[in-house]
């Protein structure tokens, strides 16, 4: 296994093929696989670990289960320093979070290899992983916005066609919630209800749970309005927010990539920098709730956040900003 990797070379494995299907087929001989991956209950988490680790096959030239078992601690190293490597030194140049997220699901894995003993030990278990600050509690590098350019998106719509009604909703449900780009895409009709006299909507996030968020009038306004000239608002099983061709709905429900492609496109059409998405949705309203006295236990609630230490991240960003030494120096 040892000849596999050099921590003397810029690139680990020149040899190796950009071939994750290859890979995929690999990771599934392993024989805990299967139940490893079946343990997470988020469809989008079970893919981006199985596409974590085929990528690290790859990198590592890993050919059978056999080698796969014998990876040591020096390996993980040497994968850990490739992957911080800058690009024009040999390595991926990726940020310390997503190599800290990385190892975590590398680790993830051989724990279970090492429950069933297919490895004498897990290898990551002692690698120190990059520190990651305060993005690791959350608060990541997605930018937010401030009131003016989040209502220039929500304006940006064509009001007069059923595609602008339906974006409008769901940029309101973005903007509104904080929700994940994944949660609105599984709203039906019958998740949009009123509790005790207040407008809701019932996501369902991470893990498979569901949580039931009241939302301001204005997002239930512009909700009502969508499904008043959609035409499906009397069907609970339909989907709430549906594909539209030739103005008019297909049936078929809108996917993620779909979700995130319409927010990008109004930002773009707002003139908004590139890096805006759906996540500066989640971050702004975080901030915007800290902002106006909200508890974090009440946002962390909103948002879905399993542990309130994610959620305090973002205000922690937020208050470093307010509190620079720069704001107050006068020259």
């Amino acid at each position: 296994m040892k000849t596999l990797i050099s921590t003397e070379n810029s690139v680990l494995f020149p040899e190796a093929e950009q071939d994750l299907t290859s890979k995929s087929a690999l990771l599934s001989q392993v024989p805990v696989e299967d139940a490893w991956l079946a343990n997470f209950l988020s469809g989008n988490t079970r893919a981006n670990y199985r596409r974590t680790v085929c990528q690290f096959l790859e990198t590592m030239n890993i050919q059978t289960p056999a080698q796969l078992y014998a990876v040591e601690k020096s390996h993980i190293i040497a994968y850990r320093e490739y992957l911080l490597r800058p690009v024009e030194k040999g390595g991926r140049g990726l940020s310390r979070t997503t190599v800290a997220a990385k190892l975590s699901t590398l680790s993830s894995l051989y724990k279970a290899l090492a429950d069933e003993r297919l490895c004498a030990v897990n290898p990551v278990s002692a690698v120190k992983r990059p520190k990651t600050g305060n993005s690791g509690l959350g608060s990541g590098k997605t930018p937010g916005l401030d009131r003016t350019n989040v209502r220039a998106m929500l304006d940006a719509p064509d009001v007069e066609t059923l595609q602008g009604l339906r974006d409008r909703a769901i940029l309101h449900v973005f903007w509104y919630t904080g929700a994940r780009c994944t949660e609105p895409t599984l709203l039906k009709v019958r998740d949009v209800r009123i509790d005790r006299g207040y407008p809701t909507l019932e996501f369902t996030v991470k893990g498979g749970k569901t949580n039931t968020v009241a939302i301001h009038t204005e997002c239930q306004l512009a909700i009502q309005t969508y499904l008043d000239m959609a035409g499906h608002g009397h069907d609970p099983k339909s989907w709430l927010f549906k594909a539209i061709k030739r103005g008019n709905n297909t049936g078929y429900a809108l996917s993620r990539v779909q979700f995130y492609r319409l927010f990008k496109k109004y930002a773009q059409k707002v003139g908004l920098p590139t890096d805006i998405c759906p996540h500066s949705a989640r971050t702004t309203f975080i901030t915007e709730a800290y902002e106006a006295g909200v508890s974090g236990e009440a946002i962390q609630r909103t948002v879905g956040h399993a542990s309130i230490t994610t959620t305090e991240g973002y205000n922690h960003t937020a208050k470093k900003h307010r509190e620079s030494a720069s704001l107050a120096v006068r020259y």
